[in-house]
């Protein structure tokens, strides 16, 4: 599929754009954060704790406009955040805990984040009141199999990006979309964030909800590890998926991400 300006998540994405505007806060460490926030405070939801979803590698916060589009039209507040530069998880962590408390969110988020901070969120243990629950995407809990091959993630990001699939047009779309969202990347953004992946993190369990597809440029090995780790998180399983399910399969995610807000007692009237 040769991607155009006039492909369908493009589309999608533009039309979202028009309406929702990009917005940024300045934590008091210097980070700035951009997001998008739809499905703002209403009677309806008010005193409701918002769904934060958080990219990955190779992502922009744009990269979940279907998502805010939908539940947003529902009555849900989410919110797509893109984080600064930092080099360290604990420099994430607690510049995100700032973010959070510009934003008056005091506890009980639900929180979607693809492959990049699946050990970051566990490092929020800091801050056991912030996370009611775990929504994870190609999720992995052991940065060792990345820390040892270093040398090599640049390529394995950049270069060898998941390949077109035959007869997967759902796939190869969101495959093409999140390479053109990787190129709007600066060096720096890309620099910190195969940094983060690379540093040495095996942190202790959480309670997760778990996305699990075969699909995947995931390794097995990971894939397998953090079924075994976790083996009471719920497990949706999206076949043929491909690595960013939340754009081929945007309605099925959306669904399971609004029974899992209901499942936890987030209910729209």
């Amino acid at each position: 599929m040769k991607w155009t300006e006039s492909s369908p998540l493009k589309r999608s994405e533009q039309e979202f754009l028009q309406q929702t505007a990009r917005q940024r806060v300045t934590t008091y460490d210097g980070n700035t954060w951009e997001y998008y926030d739809s499905g703002r405070l209403s009677d309806a939801n008010a005193g409701v704790p918002p769904l934060v979803c958080l990219p990955g590698t190779s992502g922009v916060a744009r990269c979940f406009h279907l998502q805010l589009r939908e539940l947003g039209a529902r009555g849900f507040r989410v919110l797509a955040i893109q984080y600064p530069v930092v080099w360290t998880h604990d420099e994430w962590i607690h510049s995100f805990d700032r973010f959070l408390n510009a934003m008056n969110l005091a506890e009980d988020l639900f929180v979607h984040e693809v492959s990049l901070k699946q050990y970051l969120q566990r490092y929020m243990s800091l801050y056991p009141q912030r996370v009611a629950s775990l929504v994870m995407t190609q999720g992995f809990c052991d940065t060792r199999v990345y820390e040892a091959n270093a040398p090599c993630i640049k390529i394995f990001i950049i270069e060898r990006f998941p390949k077109p699939t035959p007869q997967m047009d759902a796939q190869n779309e969101a495959i093409e979309y999140m390479m053109d969202q990787l190129g709007t990347l600066s060096q720096q953004e890309i620099a910190s964030r195969l940094t983060l992946n690379c540093l040495s993190c095996d942190p202790e369990s959480w309670k997760i909800f778990l996305p699990s597809y075969e699909d995947t440029s995931l390794p097995t090995t990971l894939k397998d590890q953090i079924g075994s780790r976790y083996p009471r998180a719920k497990q949706a399983l999206i076949k043929t998926g491909g690595d960013f399910p939340f754009l081929s399969h945007h309605e099925e995610v959306t669904m399971h991400l609004q029974v899992h807000l209901r499942a936890n007692g987030v209910f729209i009237a």
